[in-house]
C-alpha cells in the first residue's frame, strides 16, 4: 500500500451572521419602506372611500327629502352627514364636542372654501333645534353638495 502523507478532513469556517447577504439587506429595505408607508396610504384610501360615501349618502338624503320633503329631516340629516365627515378628517376627539359656533369654524376651515352663507351655517348648527325653520333646500342642497366636492384629496395638513 502507498504510504502517502494524508491530512484530516478539515471543516469549512464557520458562516458568520454579519455582514448579511445583499438579500436579507433588500427586505431590511422593503419592510422600512412598507412601515413609514403603509398608514400614509391606509390615510388616503380612507379618505377617498368617506368622500365617495358621503357623496353617495348625500344623493340618499337629497332623494328622500324629495319623496317625503320633511325640511327638518332634511336638516338633521344633513348635519349628522357633515358631523361624520369632519369627525373622519380631523379625528373624533376633536370634533365630537363641538357645538354652535366652534363646530361650524371647524366645518368651514376642512375646505378652505367659503361654501356655505352665513344663515346656511347657523341652520345646520341650531336650525335643527328651532321651533319653525324656513329652509331654501334647493341652495342648502347645493352648498352641501360644493362643500362635499371640496373635501381635501389625502393632503398631509389634515389628520385622522
Amino acid at each position: 500500500m502507498n504510504q502517502l502523507e494524508l491530512r484530516d478532513i478539515h471543516l469549512p469556517e464557520a458562516a458568520l451572521w454579519w455582514p448579511p447577504a445583499p438579500g436579507w439587506w433588500f427586505l431590511l429595505v422593503v419592510i422600512v419602506i412598507l412601515i413609514f408607508i403603509t398608514p400614509w396610504l391606509y390615510r388616503l384610501i380612507r379618505r377617498r372611500s368617506m368622500k365617495k360615501r358621503s357623496s353617495r349618502t348625500f344623493s340618499l338624503i337629497r332623494k328622500r327629502f324629495q319623496q317625503n320633503a320633511d325640511q327638518r329631516l332634511l336638516l338633521a340629516d344633513l348635519s349628522s352627514l357633515l358631523r361624520r365627515v369632519v369627525m373622519t378628517y380631523q379625528g373624533r376627539q376633536q370634533i365630537a364636542g363641538l357645538t354652535g359656533d366652534e363646530w361650524v369654524k371647524r366645518m368651514a376651515e376642512l375646505t378652505g372654501k367659503p361654501c356655505f352663507s352665513e344663515e346656511q351655517l347657523q341652520l345646520l348648527s341650531r336650525g335643527q333645534y328651532a321651533r319653525e325653520i324656513k329652509i331654501d333646500h334647493q341652495a342648502l342642497l347645493k352648498s352641501c353638495e360644493r362643500w362635499i366636492n371640496a373635501l381635501p384629496r389625502g393632503s398631509s395638513d389634515v389628520s385622522v
